[in-house]
This record gives structure tokens, C-alpha cells and sequence, in this order.
């Protein structure tokens, strides 16, 4: 399938960061993200895992750092060479029905025990399970060679991750619910542990900053 890849590149990396500043469009011509050919990503062991055929993904602002080279370097403990990107994803399984991913590849999906029944996939404080498990080393879909990613026409994904949207929701405010939901819980988190910067515990106001698809 043709998808856009990122490859390790130490030298296209670091020319796309000094060219990010004078020259953005340059950055992103020598970034080492390419529209190849690839093999089809082999379904994942274990049990749980869907083909999910992507209908719209967006750009994150982790997705632009790796394009103009300012993604961190200890990011890489994180991820498995080569990987197809895009997280924020609308897509639709074999059955027509539209979902929307949580990207973090979390315990089910590695077939590691989840911290507390029902726990979602980012739910707990230990992440060693990121890099172990049967799945290669990948915080989330879009990062992991394994499952592939939203800039590809399909990826893998487990039923955990899955989301399905209503019928009444269009693709393009679908493809907001990742970003969104990742403000919304910050938010929420910041407004339960309160503590002496929030001086209005009944109604705060907090402000999100990002670079992402809510952020653009």
C-alpha cells in the first residue's frame, strides 16, 4: 500500500531542524517522512485486533515536530522505526461502522493485565508496558511499526482503542474527539487536584495550549 512513512534518519532529521527556522518549506521536503510503497503491516498476536480503513486523519503537533526536526530525543524510546504516523483518526471497520481511535497502544493491546477492570488504555502510572509485550516499542498507534498509523489507506487496532461514532457526526468534528478529548481531560484533572493556582475551585478557567488540530 502507499503510506507516508518516517524512517530513522539522524541526518535529514537534524538539516530539517535548522531549515524549520529559515525555511519551513525546505524543512518539510528533507524531513525524513516519504511517500512509499510499504508492506502491509502483519496482524498483531493476540486476540482483539481489527482492520480499520482510514477515512480522515489529522496532523498533531507531535506530527509536526517530527517534520520540522524538533521532536524530542528521548521520544525515541517511545517509538519503533519505521512507522506510519497519524493518531487523531476517524475510520470504519469491515462492517461500514464509522470509530474514532484512543491512540494509546496500552495493557490489552500488549496483553499485559490493565491496573483496574476497565481501566482505558492510558489509564495507570506505570508505562513500562510501552516498550514490551508483543507489540514493538510505540506510545501509541501512528508510532508503532506494528499497527501502522492514519497516514496509510489502513491500520491495525484493538477493540480497546475502538470508539464508535453516531450517525449524525460528520467525519471532520469526528476527527476533533482525539484532540479534544486529550484538553477536555487535562482540564478536568487540573480542576480534581486543585492546589493554590486555581483560585476559583467552583468554576475555573483553565487554558489549553497546543500546536494540533485544535490548536490550528
Amino acid at each position: 500500500m502507499r503510506a507516508l512513512q518516517v524512517r530513522h534518519n539522524v541526518r535529514r532529521f537534524g538539516a530539517a531542524r535548522l531549515l524549520s527556522v529559515t525555511s519551513p518549506k525546505t524543512s518539510a521536503r528533507i524531513a525524513p517522512v516519504d511517500l512509499r510503497t510499504v508492506d502491509d503491516p502483519a496482524e498483531p498476536a493476540g486476540s482483539g485486533w481489527v482492520k480499520v480503513r482510514t477515512r480522515l486523519s489529522g496532523i498533531c503537533g507531535s506530527d509536526l515536530a517530527l517534520i520540522d526536526g524538533h521532536a524530542s530525543t528521548y521520544f525515541e524510546d517511545f517509538v519503533s522505526f519505521p512507522f506510519i504516523p497519524g493518531h487523531e483518526i476517524v475510520g470504519e471497520l469491515e462492517s461500514g461502522q464509522r470509530v474514532v481511535i484512543e491512540p494509546v497502544l496500552g495493557h490489552a493491546a500488549r496483553g499485559a493485565v490493565p491496573p483496574w477492570e476497565s481501566a482505558a488504555p492510558a489509564d495507570g502510572d506505570d508505562y513500562a508496558h510501552l516498550v514490551r509485550g508483543h507489540l514493538k516499542p510505540g506510545i501509541q498507534t501512528g508510532f508503532c511499526c506494528s499497527t501502522g498509523g492514519g497516514w496509510a489507506p489502513w491500520f491495525w487496532a484493538h477493540d480497546s482503542q475502538i470508539h464508535l461514532v453516531p450517525d449524525d457526526m460528520s467525519d471532520e468534528t469526528a476527527v476533533l474527539i482525539e484532540p479534544l478529548a486529550g484538553s477536555v481531560h487535562a482540564a478536568v484533572m487540573a480542576a480534581q487536584h486543585t492546589n493554590h493556582h486555581l483560585t476559583d475551585t467552583d468554576s475555573p478557567i483553565i487554558a489549553v495550549l497546543g500546536a494540533g488540530t485544535m490548536g490550528l
